[in-house]
């Protein structure tokens, strides 16, 4: 068993997400991303991923990092950000999210038809 009584938590060593811009991308994927923070890492590999799924990173520093997302197809679940830095551990993100979304402006999102202006549509919740 380990004694975890000598484990201690220090909050000025903790890497911190301040902002994620943009807030929202693409379903199709392709978005770059940048993570600003403090405590991250210019050398050591970071992992970053969106719902699980991975954000390539393209470049990072002690303040940012840059990613470009993959694809997602859409699930109805809530989203979720995690980044790791090796030698220092998870980034503090600070309820800060990423969310996945079908854009309005692209034509996959409406299947078969656009709607053109002075259309009504109904958008299901969750959608």
């Amino acid at each position: 068993m380990t004694d975890l009584s000598t484990v201690t938590y220090d909050s000025e060593k903790t890497p911190l997400l301040a902002s994620i811009s943009p807030r929202f991308g693409s379903v199709k994927g392709n978005t770059e991303v940048t993570l600003t923070g403090t405590g991250f890492s210019a050398t050591e590999t970071t992992e970053v991923l969106f719902d699980s799924r991975p954000c390539a990173v393209t470049a990072q520093t002690e303040t940012t990092i840059t990613c470009t997302t993959a694809d997602k197809p859409f699930t109805p679940e809530d989203p979720i950000v995690q980044i790791n830095i090796a030698g220092t551990g998870a980034v503090a993100t600070k309820g800060l999210l990423f969310r996945y979304v079908s854009l309005w402006s692209d034509t996959d999102t409406w299947a078969d038809f656009l709607p053109i202006e002075g259309e009504s549509v109904s958008i299901p919740k969750g959608l």
